[in-house]
């Protein structure tokens, strides 16, 4: 291997979220299960959860 991938050199910059941000992301994820569970027949509602597998998954 000839090349070799630079390291981001560490900033002042903060990426963390504010809690003004984080509600709003919080609210946008809330209504959208409320819109998937609003989707969903009577019968899908009382079946499990299907089960999926991956093969990659741990």
């Amino acid at each position: 291997m000839t090349n070799q991938l630079r390291l981001i050199e560490p900033s002042e910059v903060s990426w963390r979220l504010d809690e003004h941000t984080k509600a709003i992301g919080r609210n946008g994820i809330a209504r959208a299960r409320a819109a998937l569970a609003a989707a969903r027949t009577p019968a899908e509602a009382d079946a499990p959860a299907p089960r999926v597998s991956h093969p990659h998954a741990a």
